[in-house]
């Protein structure tokens, strides 16, 4: 398989870049709406323990969602950084310094592992979920 080109993963990282992005603010939108709706309320008391239990599920689930994507960014943006200043360090694994496979590179463009590491370590730095 040819060389995975550089110029090709760099687009995928400011792809995946604008989408995560586009996750956090959906995310921080709804979490919003949700406190501006709660404000707006005559009390803070729900009519019904089952709406609590949602307005609180909800609630967690966008600040998941923006602790994941924030933590995501910040592996994408490590990565165009490497691929614009250092193109080899970019395609080395960090953990045992052998190439990181194209096809994983390609898959996964912020990568910074290569899959055999992750396979041995799988809760390693690079994890975003």
């Amino acid at each position: 398989m040819p060389e995975v080109d550089l110029d090709h993963l760099e687009n995928r990282l400011l792809e995946e870049r604008k989408q995560t992005l586009d996750r956090i603010r959906q995310a921080e939108s709804e979490e919003s709406e949700g406190q501006r709706m709660a404000a707006g309320e005559l009390s803070r008391i729900p009519l019904h323990l089952g709406d609590a239990a949602s307005d609180t599920q909800e609630s967690e689930k966008d600040a998941a969602v923006i602790s994941r994507g924030t933590r995501r960014l910040n592996l994408i943006d490590s990565a165009l950084r490497l691929i614009r200043d250092d193109p080899v360090k970019y395609r080395t694994c960090e953990e045992c310094g052998r190439a990181i496979a194209d096809a994983r590179l390609d898959l996964i463009p912020w990568a910074r592992r290569c899959a055999s590491c992750v396979s041995n370590n799988p809760a390693g730095p690079d994890r975003v979920a």
